[in-house]
């Protein structure tokens, strides 16, 4: 499998952001959108490009925010088929250098004590940020886990008669209590 930091890169030394922060416009060629795809997996990405903000956060921190547009070919869960949908991802992160470490224990409880409190702040390593592994974990986490193609119904499971499972639970049941 592809390493996401190497499918689809865009580097960027926070020490090269100016206090007034700077806007980047990055479009995905067609080999990094293969790569995303195969990443992904998905069956293909046609387009991927993103309009971000990148501005300074804490003492030698960035922030991250804008949006992800991309042109993505599912398969959908129920016919197996595949179809092209647009996809529209916000960005919104946060880097820091006394940020909390990933592979730190977290204390569960204290987080979860407030559904508004903001998530803390990733931890910056050696300066740099990578707008794309930013753009391909935002459109990940984006995707439907279980997209159906426009128009698709799922009808569940029914037997050779025609009767779904459940009915034929509900006649046992009606059978017992008679």
């Amino acid at each position: 499998m592809n390493d996401p930091q190497t499918v689809f890169t865009r580097p960027l030394r926070v020490a090269e952001i100016s206090s007034g922060g700077r806007s980047v416009k990055i479009t995905a060629n067609a080999q990094e959108c293969a790569a995303v795809a195969s990443l992904l997996h998905l069956p293909a990405v046609a387009t991927l490009d993103a309009q971000l903000e990148v501005t300074p956060f804490g003492k030698e921190g960035a922030a991250v925010s804008g949006t992800i547009r991309a042109r993505v070919t599912q398969t959908c869960v129920a016919t197996s088929e595949d179809f092209d949908t647009d996809v529209e991802a916000p960005v919104s992160i946060r880097y820091s250098t006394d940020g909390i470490d990933p592979n730190a224990e977290v204390d569960l409880e204290e987080m979860l004590a407030s559904l508004d409190a903001e998530d803390p702040p990733d931890l910056l390593v050696d300066g740099r940020i990578d707008l794309g592994a930013i753009i391909t974990e935002f459109l990940a986490l984006t995707l439907d886990p279980y997209p159906r193609k426009p128009g698709t119904e799922f009808a569940g499971l029914a037997d050779e008669t025609g009767s779904s499972a459940f009915a034929a639970l509900s006649a046992l049941k009606k059978t017992k209590d008679e």
